[in-house]
């Protein structure tokens, strides 16, 4: 019996991923028209519907599913198996670009395991400073942000969450005893660039008056403002999963025992539009798999 052509599996497994005829088309770098066509090929040829064509929404049938696990295991074995024999091919780049924190306290602990999985993707990370504007981002094939809005465009997907947290050296907080919002006051506090609303955030939320936030030295990153609490200079207003390893290590605590923390969501944007889709994929991926296990 003949078998699908590799092109419309490859196709299927992208418009099955992204649940999505248009994803799939900006994936593979073809029109819609062309994925829907190729679609309806080979429903036509396996003889069975692969998706069902609701109201501005698409969702696979269960043999669909079911065709997607096998397809999408065997397209992952093939590039495996190509990647191992062909090891003298060039190497493909992907760039990330983040803040400097994101690449240094969060990232970069998680690169060797990535390269020792994935040696043939040259992964580059690009730090974005305070101070950049929009027209950088445009070098860097997924981008990792903050947002408040909770819609986006559909290269855009949720990462992670983050918890901001008061913290400090242990040796800074020996003798202070702190259990309620009106305690920060008595302490020298850092300020961030760049996250500066985040006091003013943290005073609105437990009822203190704005106007009381201690002034006190201010950092130019998290990663001065991490070094500056680590002198016993002051607390500043910490970002989980990125300060976790001070945490664990005891360098740095939690200023308060119960929770009194802001929130802030980080998303991930994949730029379309790449002949390089598949690397810039098996990145994504590995990014929304260790966000989730924090």
């Amino acid at each position: 019996m003949k078998r699908p052509r590799l092109n419309v599996l490859r196709t299927f497994e992208a418009a099955g991923r992204h649940l999505s005829f248009s994803k799939a088309a900006v994936d593979l770098n073809i029109t819609q028209a062309a994925v829907s066509q190729q679609i309806r090929q080979l429903e036509s040829y396996l003889g069975a519907r692969l998706f069902l064509r609701l109201h501005r929404r698409l969702s696979l049938t269960s043999t669909g599913a079911a065709y997607l696990d096998g397809v999408h295991e065997a397209l992952d074995r093939l590039n495996t198996i190509t990647d191992q024999l062909f090891s003298d091919r060039p190497h493909q780049v992907v760039v990330v670009r983040c803040t400097s924190s994101v690449a240094l306290l969060w990232l970069s602990p998680q690169i060797r395991a990535f390269k020792a999985k994935h040696p043939y993707i040259d992964l580059q990370i690009r730090t974005l400073d305070t101070n950049a504007d929009a027209s950088q981002l445009h070098i860097a094939d997924i981008e990792i942000f903050v947002s408040g809005k909770a819609d986006h465009d559909q290269f855009t997907k949720p990462l992670l969450t983050s918890v901001i947290t008061p913290v400090a050296s242990s040796n800074s907080l020996d003798q202070k005893h702190l259990s309620i919002p009106q305690d920060i006051l008595g302490l020298d506090v850092i300020h961030i660039l760049g996250y500066e609303d985040d006091w003013h955030r943290w005073f609105q939320t437990f009822g203190l008056d704005t106007a009381q936030i201690p002034s006190g030295m201010t950092a130019d990153s998290s990663l001065f403002a991490i070094d500056a609490a680590l002198r016993g200079e002051g607390v500043f207003l910490g970002r989980r999963p990125f300060i976790d390893a001070y945490l664990q290590s005891g360098e740095l605590v939690e200023v308060f025992k119960r929770p009194l923390n802001l929130h802030a969501s980080y998303f991930m944007r994949q730029h379309g539009g790449s002949t390089n889709n598949r690397n810039i994929n098996i990145v994504s991926d590995w990014l929304l798999e260790i966000a989730a296990t924090e």
